[in-house]
């Protein structure tokens, strides 16, 4: 098993190597990125967008989500990564870590936050695509895990997150429990 130490710093290197591309490349990371949201959720019920695992072989209470809070969690990060950049990007400084690594419990229906979901992408495109190819990569904003971002590197990390959400999604879905419906 790969330790986290080094998931960790590859995780940081893909950043870092896809942070250095140009932001026209950075958009089309993003627009990969929000197709790939897409097809993870296509065609789910409410039922199944419920659904949450068993907590057999969790690592403790609260561990498994359902689709529904990943999708709250991951709008809420998306919204919250996207200022952040904007701020860097401005070079104003960026607002403070903000903690959101508990699972959102949204009272939307899952066709809701599939409609938020693609426009909160099509925001984050339009974003990455206005933004000047020579704003200063200076400033940083500190990330718990990864530490110092610069703009572009936060960029790719919104990929390497909502990417780990669609795993996590196709966890649930591969339940021998999970809703067939």
């Amino acid at each position: 098993m790969v330790q986290q130490d080094e998931l960790t710093q590859q995780a940081l290197s893909y950043m870092r190597y896809q942070g250095a591309k140009t932001l026209d490349d950075l958009a089309a990371l993003m627009e990969r990125t929000a197709a790939d949201c897409t097809r993870c959720l296509e065609a789910m019920s409410e039922e199944q967008a419920s659904f949450k695992p068993s907590l057999s072989g969790a690592e403790g209470p609260g561990e498994e989500w359902s689709v529904k809070e990943v999708l709250g969690h991951l709008l809420n990060s998306m919204e919250l990564a996207d200022e952040r950049i904007a701020d860097l990007a401005a070079s104003r400084g960026p607002r403070p870590f903000a903690d959101i690594s508990a699972p959102s419990r949204p009272e939307r229906s899952i066709d809701e936050l599939r409609r938020a979901l693609t426009r909160l992408w099509e925001e984050t495109i339009r974003l990455v695509a206005s933004l000047p190819e020579e704003a200063s990569v200076d400033g940083t904003w500190e990330h718990p895990t990864f530490g110092p971002l610069n703009y572009r590197e936060l960029i790719a990390f919104q990929r390497i997150h909502a990417l780990d959400h669609v795993q996590q999604i196709e966890k649930i879905k591969a339940d021998p429990a999970y809703p067939k419906v």
